[in-house]
């Protein structure tokens, strides 16, 4: 009687790895990205047709391959970067498995040439599914080419579980993205379905690279960092504030020039910045760290994404301190003027509101610029204005209202939360989690419909990354239904004219970025469902925990609150409210028994 294990197949075993190291065209960019940098290569460029599943092209003017070596090049596990096991505790290359062209080979068809610096003439290689089909001598410029074509044409399960050319596009200038952050003294391209997306200058500054990838506008407010500690040297820009981001999509983090993720340095950075960004948002970053190669272990995955540290308190703690010592000298974020700031003087000839109950069923003011007071006052429209002084002071000499009455407005705490009683409970009330909820709930009533929308007095322009580009070209017409009209300003640039009315003018660029980033893996989801995620994104700008509100604002989110009936939780699941009743206070104050 036989058994029932057997060995497997040399061809399925080279498909099972081969699926470990190139999982989609992304990857196959990082691995032949990463042999050009190994190749002391100065100028790299990556050409990608139908998101990297018809061709990929990557050309570098590196050191090039002998032709005696071309072979072996093809072979698993045959790298010129490792010889012993000890090897592995230092490792200085970007590659060392000896894994990228074998795998890369198995799962498509590849053409490599390849020409060493002063040598007369080159070499070209023909391989297809892992098999060397020819090699004979080419003309062709110092350096190595290589150009993928059919990607996963032998492993098809492979390929109908990858997304959509344009999502697959947008991968992998994330990816490239990272490899220009890493490496400013490298020169990139990268060109898309012939198209030019990104071009960074290899000047050596990482201003530059930033400057290639994120614009101008980006580049001028990120903070620099330049510190460290324990051994660990760390250096990099963070932008805080308003450069925070709705995910964590721009954190780039880098180690001995290699890009890396990891929870560690992810927690201390934004333990870093905590005070320096709203809960729900996160810190966009370009942070490279320096240690000794024998301090971290990078061989922990194929992909060589993770890696471990010996001394992880070490590296976290010199990455918090350069960051928050970085932030300490730059000076806090100024908020917009408010529409109680002195230089906002409102016209005598507009009517004021003189009761809560008198408050249209409207957003209560918010943050607003002289430019938009003066749209205002030349218009027959009018916002909901505060309740005067001697009203708000009538209401909190009243009485402690009985059960059932409306809820009466203390005051706030910390500028962030409001202060209210209602029958025998006293009430703290987030104001920004309350304002979201509300925006939400409003912005959702309106789904079968286009959202109204405020036309910007100036529209605003952006550069931004490819990813939030593409995002925008997909969900063009998602964004306008939900009130964002936008239109191709070209070179991965667009000009925004209106914002949905209900967020006002106020940091529209800042709420247009974040619905991009939700939508930037939204190629699965239903239309409906994007809707959902650009409105979501939007409500994160409601009114921020510390912002001094207007005159009555108080009263007007509460009594909405109350009308209204709402979910006890903002749309990202925090709570609005903690309750502490009248009897519980009493105990804690020791006026009667527990």
């Amino acid at each position: 009687m036989s058994g029932i294990i057997h060995v497997l197949p040399g061809d399925v075993v080279a498909l099972i790895a081969a699926g470990e190291v190139v999982e989609r065209p992304a990857a196959v960019i990082k691995e032949l990205v990463e042999n050009s940098l190994d190749a002391d290569a100065r100028a790299v460029t990556v050409a990608i047709r139908e998101g990297g599943l018809d061709s990929i092209r990557v050309t570098d003017n590196g050191s090039g391959i002998a032709p005696e070596d071309l072979r072996l090049a093809f072979a698993q596990h045959a790298t010129s970067k490792l010889r012993h096991a000890e090897d592995l505790h230092r490792v200085f290359t970007l590659g060392f498995r000896g894994e990228a062209l074998a795998s890369i080979s198995r799962v498509s068809r590849v053409t490599l040439t390849s020409r060493q610096r002063a040598s007369d003439a080159g070499m070209k290689v023909v391989n297809e599914g892992g098999e060397i089909l020819s090699i004979s001598e080419s003309a062709c410029a110092e350096g190595t080419q290589v150009l993928v074509r059919d990607l996963f044409f032998n492993a098809p399960v492979r390929r109908d579980f990858l997304k959509g050319p344009r999502r697959e596009a947008a991968l992998c200038a994330e990816l490239m993205a990272q490899l220009i952050l890493s490496r400013p003294d490298v020169a990139f391209r990268l060109s898309v379905d012939g198209q030019q997306v990104y071009a960074s200058p290899g000047d050596g500054t990482l201003s530059g690279a930033v400057l290639s990838v994120y614009g101008v506008d980006i580049l001028k407010a990120l903070k620099e960092v330049d510190g460290g500690g324990q051994g660990v040297l760390v250096r990099g820009m963070i932008g805080v504030g308003e450069q925070s981001r709705g995910t964590r999509t721009h954190q780039h983090f880098f180690l001995n020039g290699r890009a890396v993720r990891g929870q560690l340095l992810t927690r201390a950075l934004e333990e870093a910045c905590r005070h320096r960004v709203m809960i729900g948002r996160f810190p966009m970053c370009v942070l490279s760290l320096t240690l000794p190669y024998e301090m971290a272990d990078v061989n922990v995955h194929p992909n060589k994404w993770e890696v471990r540290f010996l001394n992880e308190q070490a590296v976290a703690q010199a990455l918090q301190q350069a960051v928050e010592d970085a932030l300490r000298e730059a000076p806090l974020d100024s908020p917009p003027p408010l529409l109680d700031s002195p230089e906002m003087t409102r016209p005598a000839e507009i009517r004021r509101v003189e009761t809560v109950e008198e408050i249209p069923d409207q957003p209560f003011p918010r943050a607003m610029t002289v430019r938009d007071a003066a749209f205002e006052a030349e218009t027959d429209w009018q916002p909901p204005l505060p309740i005067r002084q001697e009203k708000a002071e009538q209401l909190s000499a009243r009485s402690v209202p009985a059960p059932g009455e409306p809820l009466l407005v203390i005051g706030k705490a910390f500028s962030t939360y409001i202060i209210a009683q209602q029958g025998e409970r006293l009430l703290l009330i987030d104001q920004h989690a309350l304002h979201e909820r509300l925006l939400f709930d409003r912005m959702m009533a309106l789904s079968d419909v286009t959202i109204p929308a405020q036309t910007l007095m100036e529209p605003v322009v952006m550069e931004m990354d490819y990813p939030s580009y593409q995002a925008f070209l997909l969900c063009r017409e998602d964004l306008a239904r939900a009130g964002f009209d936008a239109e191709d300003f070209g070179s991965r640039s667009v000009r925004l004219l209106s914002v949905p009315l209900e967020l006002g003018e106020p940091r529209a660029d800042r709420a247009f970025l974040d619905a991009l980033d939700e939508l930037r893996s939204s190629d699965s989801l239903s239309g409906k469902s994007r809707r959902e995620r650009i409105i979501m994104a939007a409500c994160k700008h409601a009114v921020k925990g510390g912002e001094t509100l207007p005159e009555g604002a108080l009263e007007a989110l509460a009594d909405e609150m109350l009308k209204k009936g709402i979910t006890p939780t903002c749309p990202h699941g925090r709570p609005i409210l903690l309750e502490l009743t009248r009897s519980e206070l009493e105990r804690r104050f020791g006026r009667i028994q527990k």
